[in-house]
């Protein structure tokens, strides 16, 4: 998922989060209304990433705060070791064999590159002199030109049905910003995610 996606995910393949502030967000969700089925209890996490250890630290992060919730999670490491980039039906049918009830996917589209250019200022400070009207110079407070450089991890995170006619339930496309922190971004996502379930009434909201 991540390469430098890596520095991720989801995710960022989010919150819990290391710093004062989120360094992810959803740009876009979308649910199915036709939907009117029941929460769903028990789901397969997979992480679609191109590196191991970056697809274990969001699926343990992801299937931890579900059983938070009281919805049973199973990551897919434990049932497909290797590679995650399946079709649906192929995941389905992992899915099956432990009778879970959905499949929660999260897969990095790309890793952007961005650059931010602040200009310089350049100001006049002049000294107070309360007896001269006369014109009078200060110094000159100048501030360099920054360039800040940093890197945007796209996501797309879907639920699915574990039934074979089953179409997506939610989508939701999600950037994080600077994913030095693998775990940090991985919660961050999280957080997101399971807070959009919850308010879309597709998972439990609270342990029952």
């Amino acid at each position: 998922m991540f390469k430098n996606l890596g520095c991720l995910s989801i995710l960022a393949l989010a919150a819990a989060l290391l710093s004062s502030c989120s360094s992810t967000r959803f740009t876009s969700a979308w649910r199915d209304k036709e939907y009117q089925g029941p929460e769903l209890h028990k789901l397969v996490v997979v992480g679609i990433v191109g590196e191991t250890s970056v697809r274990r630290i969001f699926e343990d992060s992801l299937t931890k705060s579900l059983r938070g919730v009281g919805i049973e999670a199973v990551q897919s490491y434990t049932l497909l070791p290797d590679n995650t980039d399946q079709p649906i039906e192929r995941l389905r049918e992992f899915a099956e064999k432990i009778h879970a009830e959905g499949i929660l996917t999260a897969h990095a589209l790309r890793s952007d590159n961005k650059v931010e250019y602040t200009p310089g200022t350049t100001r006049i400070a002049l000294p107070l002199n309360r007896y001269s009207n006369r014109p009078h110079f200060g110094s000159a407070l100048v501030e360099d030109p920054r360039v800040h450089s940093y890197s945007v991890v796209t996501i797309r995170t879907d639920l699915w049905p574990t039934a074979r006619d089953g179409k997506v339930l939610w989508s939701a496309v999600s950037e994080t910003a600077d994913p030095e922190d693998a775990v940090r971004a991985s919660r961050e996502l999280t957080a997101l995610i399971l807070s959009e379930l919850r308010k879309e009434k597709l998972v439990p909201a609270a342990s029952e």
